[in-house]
């Protein structure tokens, strides 16, 4: 990788952190107005993002869907422990499940933590029949989610310091709330 980056991690800058910040927000705003926002050029924002696209530090883009505007969505976080290390063949059958949103490996006493998205709770207890019959699935545990009282869904964007979408008042030009500059 050339540029400032190396094997061990991308360099960020103050100006990359609020861009990504700001396209975390809204990855669909014209880039005259981040430009603004971050006090660069336009043209100079164009080549910012065209490098962290370049490093791999922004994969893609996508739409964020907010499942509380959306009529009978069940949102459940399942554990679950697997009885070997390779866990391949779980998360390979997880990945087919459309119901699955995603898994995380944590540490502790249970392997995974799976999110799991349906519109009933009788097609939520077929999910999750689903994945209690893969095999190397052991046991699970699932919680069904009764509220959400907030949700940041915000990348770990490594050693920043504050999060960055507390306040929107700190940036230029910035009049609405959830953005705001890592020192």
């Amino acid at each position: 990788m050339s540029g400032p980056g190396n094997e061990q991690g991308f360099r960020l800058t103050d100006k990359d952190k609020q861009l990504l910040a700001l396209l975390q927000k809204n990855a669909r705003e014209p880039t005259s107005s981040l430009a603004r926002k971050i006090g660069v050029s336009r043209t100079a924002l164009q080549e910012r993002i065209q490098r962290l696209e370049s490093a791999g530090v922004i994969e893609g883009y996508s739409v964020r869907i907010n499942h509380s505007k959306l009529i009978y969505t069940v949102n459940c976080f399942t554990m679950a422990v697997c009885n070997n290390k390779t866990y391949s063949d779980v998360i390979a059958q997880m990945r087919t499940m459309e119901a699955v949103q995603a898994v995380y490996a944590i540490s502790g006493d249970w392997d995974f933590v799976i999110h799991v998205a349906t519109e009933t709770l009788e097609k939520l207890n077929t999910e999750l029949t689903r994945i209690n019959m893969i095999k190397g699935v052991v046991r699970t545990t699932s919680c069904i989610v009764m509220e959400t009282k907030f949700d940041r869904r915000l990348a770990f964007m490594g050693r920043m310091g504050a999060n960055l979408l507390e306040n929107a008042g700190d940036l230029p030009d910035a009049g609405q709330e959830g953005v705001q500059a890592a020192d």
